[in-house]
């Protein structure tokens, strides 16, 4: 019995190493892709279900072996993680996968079924908790407690041996690999949104949460090429706020600031869904509209236009503006034949500069160039 209770310690020593480790490839993969665990996709929700799943497979593959039927592992902690950190959904995709995984893998039999069972009851039990509410530690111990309780009743319905020792070593392990994992899952949770939150100052303008100039210019090439690769078109419209130096004079920085807002949820309110919107400084802006011809991008411009004209810009003092502005609209490659991106860019920075010239308030398209040049 003492070598029984040495080895089970070891493999579940092991276990917990090893859940570790996934752990920490979540939390990586997480920064990888950008994933906000707070407040995930349907589709990460289904990748993570599946890949704990996977998890826990790998688990059974480093279990203790209490008899020719029955296994003891920490599988089970991997619904308990997914439960209290992505809800219930993926919590049933995990216990789906790992059940299946117990009868398949490890062989069809009535204890495999029994066994396989159990572990779908986990979490759907899992998935219920994780519906209440509470502290997320709290939470966790009452999962376990409640998985610990099914793997009893399975493991007591496989085996006719007396194994009050290893249940009680088996909970204790447990209870102890969840406190030491929710400690370490929160240190990596609290790094990827420190990740996420760093990453969004990098890329988003402070004062309207647009694309800042750095972004757009990444976003600019990377479609770009995509639009060389793919053979399709990709429109750009700059974006200019007329007389924006007067209305600063006048009513002083802050309505301003206030104006900038307004116009940044205008222009992302009416550009289109796949259309990528950027603030590049002072009172510039910028569309990026992939798949738009030239005459598509200008009438993008001319209905965004219209929006901004017609609607008042109240400040803070109650002071009500009529605002306008000036487009210039490029596409490559109805305007632009080369394969630099920052041509694009210049291309309907003329077009604006023509549209600021020719009296404001209008959209002006860039020329095609001559194919001869």
């Amino acid at each position: 019995m003492k070598g029984m209770r040495y080895l089970l310690f070891n493999m579940l020593f092991t276990n917990f190493c090893v859940l570790v480790t996934f752990v920490y490839l979540s939390g990586i993969l997480a920064k990888k892709y950008n994933n906000d665990l707070k407040m995930p996709s349907l589709k990460v929700q289904m990748v993570a279900g599946l890949l704990f799943g996977l998890y826990g497979n790998i688990l059974m593959s480093y279990s203790f072996s209490i008899n020719q039927l029955v296994i003891a592992d920490f599988r089970h902690l991997a619904l308990v993680i997914i439960a209290s950190y992505l809800g219930w959904f993926p919590t049933l995709i995990t216990g789906v996968v790992i059940g299946a995984g117990r009868m398949v893998l490890l062989g069809m039999s009535t204890a495999s079924m029994i066994a396989g069972t159990g572990m779908m009851l986990t979490a759907v039990l899992c998935a219920l908790i994780s519906r209440l509410p509470g502290k997320r530690l709290y939470n966790m111990l009452t999962m376990n407690l409640a998985a610990m309780t099914i793997i009893s009743l399975v493991i007591t319905l496989n085996t006719t041996e007396p194994l009050f020792w290893v249940l009680l070593i088996y909970l204790v392990l447990s209870i102890a690999a969840t406190l030491v994992i929710y400690i370490l899952t929160e240190d990596v949770l609290g790094s990827i949104q420190m990740f996420l939150q760093m990453k969004k100052h990098a890329e988003t303008d402070h004062l309207t949460s647009l694309n800042n100039l750095r972004q757009f210019e990444q976003l600019l090439d990377r479609r770009y090429d995509e639009a060389i690769q793919n053979r399709e078109k990709l429109g750009v419209l700059l974006v200019d706020i007329d007389g924006f130096k007067k209305i600063n004079d006048t009513y002083g920085h802050a309505a301003g600031d206030v104006v900038l807002q307004q116009l940044s949820q205008l222009l992302k309110k009416h550009a289109r869904p796949m259309d990528e919107v950027s603030r590049n400084g002072g009172e510039e802006f910028t569309i990026l509209a992939p798949k738009a011809s030239l005459l598509e991008t200008a009438a993008l411009g001319e209905k965004i236009r219209k929006a901004v004209e017609q609607h008042m810009f109240e400040l803070q003092d109650g002071i009500v503006l009529n605002v306008t502005i000036s487009l210039g609209a490029a596409v490559y490659p109805d305007t632009v034949m080369t394969d630099n991106a920052r041509e694009l860019l210049l291309q309907a920075d003329k077009a604006l500069y023509r549209a600021k010239n020719s009296g404001r308030n209008r959209v002006c398209m860039a020329e095609a160039p001559d194919e001869n040049t």
